[in-house]
């Protein structure tokens, strides 16, 4: 509020004067004083729609004045803001990069506070019932402006105009697609335009020679429904020949201008992988009849109606496979658990359930990743730093070499050297270590994909622990090992798509500064060979032992001249028995002492001896051996030819029992055989 008056009337001009100024709202019962030299006074913070009470005095030099008449004045009533849309010019079609004027109007008790904002952004700020702003260069993003006004009294208010920003087209496409011939393609360009554009595919730009629509050609315009502006351009290919190979182009354009960008179609080169797959067909020994799956991929449906060929599905998904892990696409076909291991070319154990209900889905992963997933790494090689450091060295994969993101290292002790088990002996169950144990299995049935991290991790695999690497390089440096211990590792390449299946494990240590590599295979194989050659010794020692005993018994008879009907006359004479076949698989650690008429011990390790030896007569002491190791066992040969295990005793329980040979009754001998041979007992 603000209270004018004109000075006294009488006064003298060169006196000096001020005024009191008293006010009170109507309802309060003290004025309040206010002194000032001018003839005005603004009062501010006063309530509105209030009534006040106002009277002036001057005060001079020698006295003070009468007061003034009375005044009684209302404030005016408080009006919340309230503004208009913003007014745009131009009013139809903004152009990216151009310029619009914006003008905001709001009306409110007191003046309202207006604040511009553009594409969510605050431009400008004003206290003032109209504000005028002028944007340049303007962009696509700023199609929102909103004016929003407050005093402070009531909502603020906020209005909001959307302004048609309107730009020339843009288009992204990928530049080449490869494909086989007879595949069907589709060459998409997307297009960011406003307005709508018009679109074509070109075959020549220059020559403005169009794709026409029909035959094998299918051309379709999409629209984005979440995103109005933009626009798919699709050329379908129905069947690719050869004279559709080429340069191809997209084409859109509306009334701001017109945008242009090629793509290309190429023919991928197969024949060398479908070699690949007939070739490995024919090395795991496909049937005849099954081979006819064997073409580009496996072709299920060649083999459809051939019950028979079920039992080649683990060496047709092998082939198939091509070295790599194809398990994150199958999980996500939800393929099961049990019929994974297909789709990495391992052996599954429900053949007839996977090959109906998932082996074209497994196939289908198979196609669909041929060119993104890697082949395993080559050529691995050891070479040895220190006696705890080792460099990793290997080739890239052949197969898809370019699409490697980086590599994983499994590696975990096998044994200790020095110990007398073997590193197949070291694993739950015994027999050699697969490859693929040693990757960490499938959580939930689900397979991930490779994700560098360049970090060691840690996976339990049996009593071992199994260490994992992962590098974007061909080699690794791997420190912290051990001397004397024999290490087993393998590596995979991958990339986010997935992995390549193992390489062969490799073995090494560190204990002479050398480095051993060998596969399981080949362990098994000299395992197998090894046992096979000592089974076929011990036979020929136990025929010969036959012979020369036949040959002993023959030349008995003919020196002492007695029929073979006289069973009992030559008992006391008699004293040559079978001979007894001795095995025995003796320990490092311990020697077994063997006794046949004198007793000796022969010490051997992770060894098979077959000896020959004749009983004693049968007035002679029987002894029973003397174990050196706490637990053992031995094979020790009985009467007649057969065989007893017989378990050693813990050290200390060595015992000489003497035994005295029984002679067989006469009914006996005529019951089981003629001329006691092999029949006569020992009794302690």
């Amino acid at each position: 509020m603000q209270l004018t008056w004109q000075p006294p009337e009488y006064s003298h001009p060169h006196e000096k004067i001020t005024y009191r100024v008293y006010h009170k709202p109507m309802k309060a019962e003290k004025f309040n004083k206010i002194e000032t030299r001018v003839s005005w006074l603004r009062m501010g913070n006063l309530k509105p729609s209030s009534q006040h009470i106002l009277y002036v005095e001057a005060v001079g030099e020698k006295a003070t004045s009468m007061p003034s008449e009375t005044l009684v004045a209302w404030t005016d009533p408080a009006l919340p803001a309230f503004v208009d849309p913003p007014t745009v010019h131009p009013a139809d079609n903004v152009p990216e990069g151009g310029s619009m004027t914006i003008l905001c109007l709001a009306l409110g008790n007191p003046a309202p506070t207006i604040s511009l904002y553009v594409g969510g952004h605050l431009v400008r700020q004003d206290t003032s019932r109209h504000m005028v702003t002028v944007i340049h260069n303007v962009t696509a993003d700023m199609e929102h402006v909103s004016c929003y006004a407050d005093n402070g009294y009531g909502v603020p208010m906020q209005a909001t105009r959307k302004v048609n920003i309107c730009y020339p087209p843009k288009i992204q496409a990928a530049g080449i697609t490869v494909a086989s011939v007879g595949n069907e393609v589709e060459l998409r360009c997307m297009v960011d335009s406003k307005p709508k554009p018009k679109t074509i595919f070109w075959r020549d730009h220059d020559g403005r020679i169009p794709v026409i629509e029909g035959g094998n050609y299918h051309i379709m315009q999409r629209t984005n429904e979440s995103r109005p502006n933009f626009y798919t351009m699709v050329l379908r290919i129905n069947k690719l020949q050869a004279s559709d190979v080429g340069d191809y182009f997209c084409h859109a354009e509306n009334p701001f201008g017109s945008t242009t960008i090629p793509v290309s179609v190429r023919i991928r080169n197969t024949p060398a992988l479908n070699h690949n797959v007939t070739e490995c067909c024919a090395q795991m020994n496909v049937s005849m009849a099954c081979r006819s799956a064997c073409s580009y991929y496996v072709d299920i449906d060649a083999i459809a109606d051939k019950p028979e060929c079920i039992v080649e599905f683990d060496k047709l998904m092998r082939c198939a496979a091509d070295g790599s892990d194809h398990r994150t696409c199958c999980a996500d076909s939800n393929v099961p658990r049990k019929c994974l291991n297909w789709c990495r070319g391992e052996p599954v154990r429900s053949k007839e359930i996977c090959s109906l209900q998932y082996a074209r889905t497994i196939v289908g992963c198979f196609e669909s990743n041929r060119d993104r997933l890697p082949g395993p790494p080559e050529n691995i090689a050891v070479s040895v730093v220190s006696d705890s450091e080792v460099v990793i060295r290997w080739d890239p994969p052949t197969k898809n070499p370019n699409v490697v993101d980086g590599y994983r290292i499994f590696y975990h002790e096998a044994t200790v050297i020095g110990n007398d088990m073997t590193a197949s002996e070291t694993m739950t169950g015994g027999g050699g270590v697969n490859a693929a144990a040693l990757e960490p299995t499938l959580l939930n049935g689900n397979a991930t994909s490779m994700q560098m991290g360049g970090n060691a991790n840690a996976t339990t695999f049996s009593s071992s622990e199994v260490r994992r690497i992962d590098v974007k390089e061909t080699s690794v440096n791997i420190d912290g090992l051990k001397k004397d211990v024999l290490y087993e590792l393998v590596v995979k390449a991958g990339n986010t798509f997935g992995a390549s299946v193992l390489t062969e494990p490799i073995k090494f240590t560190l204990g002479e500064h050398h480095v051993t590599s060998a596969t399981t295979s080949y362990s098994n194989a000299v395992g197998t060979i090894s046992g096979i050659v000592a089974s076929i010794l011990a036979v020929l020692l136990a025929a010969a032992a036959i012979i020369f005993y036949r040959r002993h018994r023959a030349n008995g008879k003919a020196a002492t001249g007695v029929a073979f009907e006289n069973p009992t006359y030559t008992r006391g004479l008699e004293q040559v028995q079978l001979p007894t076949v001795t095995s025995a698989l003796t320990h490092t650690n311990g020697n077994f002492s063997r006794s046949s008429g004198n007793s000796s011990q022969a010490p051997s390790t992770m060894t098979t001896t077959t000896t020959t030896t004749n009983t004693t007569p049968a007035s002679a002491m029987c002894q029973r051996p003397a174990m050196s190791t706490k637990v053992g066992t031995a094979i020790v040969g009985g009467g007649g030819g057969g065989f007893a295990n017989k378990t050693s005793k813990p050290d200390g329980l060595d015992a000489h029992t003497q035994c005295n040979e029984v002679k067989p009754s006469i009914y006996e001998e005529l019951k089981l055989g003629q001329e006691g041979a092999g029949f006569k007992k020992l009794v302690p």
